[in-house]
């Protein structure tokens, strides 16, 4: 027999600054993970184990033998066959907690398809590796008033934000385009170490369980950047970065999500 909601979050509930009530909302909250390479799989797995009551997760790409050192929820069979991660992902789940309900989308997010997969959530989470996609998931949580979660890592480092739209800057305020192509090194260019996926996840995923359960006032407020080789950690302060001229959240000029700057697709 299954444990009850009771028991198996016990330990949770214990921490009084989140609590029994914290669980409740939790457990009815609705969160899409963009991008279920290193990060997604980190972010999903402690949602779902914490109880979050739905999750879609996004991915178009299949799982290979080089994603097996740092995307957790992966085995060497899924390899084997080439399985979609999105829902290679969603079945390993779905094995962790059974209460949640946990969807596989295995397609491209682009400005066609973004509004059916991100509009009605909770909040959106950046698991991808994708400059355009972070863009177009911008401008969707602005359009539609829906908080989101930035994250990427590289190398031994990696940075993460919380954007909540009419509060906070938004991505484009911090980042007003993308860098050229080729500009940024990526894990295929400079490699990954796996530990920093795991600290960078993990901010975003306890970032996510503050907003879902109703906490927003212990939201750190900041871009963290984490390097793990030179064992540094920086928080810059974001608050007075909202820019009045930002084309997104100032000018409401949704120009990535109406594919008016190119047209992005996911790929981790």
């Amino acid at each position: 027999m299954p444990a009850s909601s009771e028991e198996r979050y016990a330990r949770q509930m214990r921490f009084r600054p989140f609590g029994p009530e914290g669980q409740e909302r939790l457990s009815r909250g609705f969160a899409v993970v963009v991008g279920m390479g290193a990060l997604g799989c980190v972010i999903a797995n402690l949602l779902v184990r914490a109880g979050i009551g739905r999750i879609r997760l996004i991915d178009r790409d299949i799982v290979t033998w080089s994603n097996l050192h740092r995307q957790s929820l992966y085995t060497e069979a899924d390899a084997e066959a080439g399985l979609p991660k999105a829902e290679a992902a969603a079945e390993r789940l779905r094995a962790f907690n059974r209460l949640v309900d946990i969807e596989a989308a295995a397609v491209h997010l682009n400005s066609r398809n973004a509004e059916k997969l991100l509009a009605d959530a909770d909040l959106i989470i950046d698991g991808t590796d994708h400059f355009g996609v972070r863009y177009l998931i911008n401008d969707a949580a602005v359009r539609y008033g829906i908080p989101w979660i930035y994250g990427g890592a590289v190398g031994a480092s990696g940075m993460t934000m919380t954007i909540v739209p009419g509060r906070t800057p938004c991505y484009r305020c911090l980042f007003p385009s993308p860098p050229p192509p080729g500009a940024a090194d990526t894990c295929e260019t400079a490699g990954i170490l796996p530990a920093i996926v795991d600290v960078i996840g993990s901010l975003q995923a306890m970032e996510a369980i503050k907003l879902l359960a109703g906490r927003e006032e212990h939201l750190h407020g900041a871009l963290i950047h984490a390097d793990l080789w030179n064992t540094s950690f920086t928080k810059m302060k974001t608050a007075g970065a909202r820019r009045d001229d930002c084309p997104c959240c100032g000018f409401r000029r949704f120009e990535y999500l109406e594919a008016a700057i190119g047209e992005a697709s996911e790929t981790v």
